[in-house]
């Protein structure tokens, strides 16, 4: 996919940061090696188990998240790690209950240009995403991952929505990474993927938003090992994700070219949520991509609160496992 910006104006050159980039991170622990693994202490607590489809996304009924004692939020975590993300509909959460759910499971990752350190207010979005000006927006990716810490786990919990549209769609990067004949499988491991915030920060700024800090860019492995379930995830976010620094300029243009057609037919290997006030999604951010389907409702129906935490270094474990399908 190419990426557009508005260009290098004097606005831009006069930007000067409040805050500075993130610096890597030591993060070690993992709040789902501590979850029973049949994690019989969270699901005996639901009304119904719902996987929605085989490799990614189970609803939970009648469980409160305000209500889950440690080893429940560590199951919750395991949960994530193997499905992707987890949904619960008629939650109670507000703010400060949310805040204090997502800090369980490790240092509390904010946003650039967050202005709540308790979380982000996600907007709705009347973008047309085939124009020029709407490349960015409704498409795959992963947050933050031009940070050198990535989000790990993270909850986006609605407040207020629309009758019809405003759905998210997640993807199993597991699952991307398993259809993947082996052969071109042993040619991305190893690799890596210099995510990139510049032409985002580079628009924003030319369209009037308020930013804080500097654009981040990082290099991270292509393929990553979750550091819970051991299993290999292709870790593709199309947003940030401009080039492969091994390759040479063609080879990189369509191997990216590739994933992004990879992910775009993966509709078996994904889930679509329909979203209603009041409703959660608890996602690993690791090892699955995402996008808001923008477009076909007044966007100011459509409001959330999303926070997370910050995950390991991403890193490639050659002994780890594909997931079996």
């Amino acid at each position: 996919m190419a990426f557009i910006h508005s260009g290098i104006t004097e606005t831009v050159l006069s930007f000067k940061p409040e805050i500075p980039l993130p610096t890597p991170l030591d993060i070690t622990e993992d709040r789902g090696t501590y979850a029973d693994p049949e994690k019989r202490r969270l699901l005996s607590k639901a009304a119904q188990v719902i996987p929605l489809t085989p490799y990614v996304g189970t609803e939970l009924v009648g469980i409160q998240l305000d209500q889950l004692d440690v080893e429940q939020k560590d199951d919750l975590a395991l949960l994530a790690a193997e499905r992707g993300v987890v949904f619960l509909r008629d939650q109670k959460l507000d703010s400060d209950g949310q805040y204090e759910f997502i800090k369980h499971f490790g240092p509390v990752n904010q946003e650039p240009n967050q202005s709540d350190p308790r979380h982000v207010t996600i907007v709705g979005r009347d973008t047309d995403i085939r124009s020029y000006e709407g490349t960015n927006s409704g498409q795959f990716h992963s947050d933050l991952s031009f940070q050198p810490n990535p989000s790990s786990y993270t909850l986006l919990r609605m407040v207020r929505t629309p009758e019809t549209g405003g759905d998210t769609i997640f993807v199993s990067q597991y699952a991307l990474f398993s259809q993947l004949s082996k052969p071109y499988q042993k040619l991305l491991e190893g690799l890596h993927a210099t995510h990139t915030s510049e032409h985002v920060f580079v628009n924003a700024i030319n369209r009037g938003r308020s930013m804080k800090t500097l654009p981040g860019r990082w290099e991270h492995p292509l393929v990553r090992t979750h550091p819970v379930t051991k299993l290999k995830s292709l870790y593709y976010s199309p947003v940030y994700t401009t080039h492969i620094p091994e390759l040479k300029a063609q080879e990189s243009a369509h191997t990216l070219n590739f994933l992004r057609e990879h992910l775009h037919e993966a509709d078996d290997l994904s889930v679509r949520w329909h979203w209603t006030a009041g409703s959660v999604a608890f996602w690993d951010n690791r090892i699955v991509t995402h996008r808001p389907i923008p477009g076909g409702y007044e966007k100011s129906t459509r409001e959330g609160k999303r926070c997370s935490v910050y995950g390991e270094r991403p890193f490639y474990d050659p002994n780890s496992r594909t997931l079996e399908m």
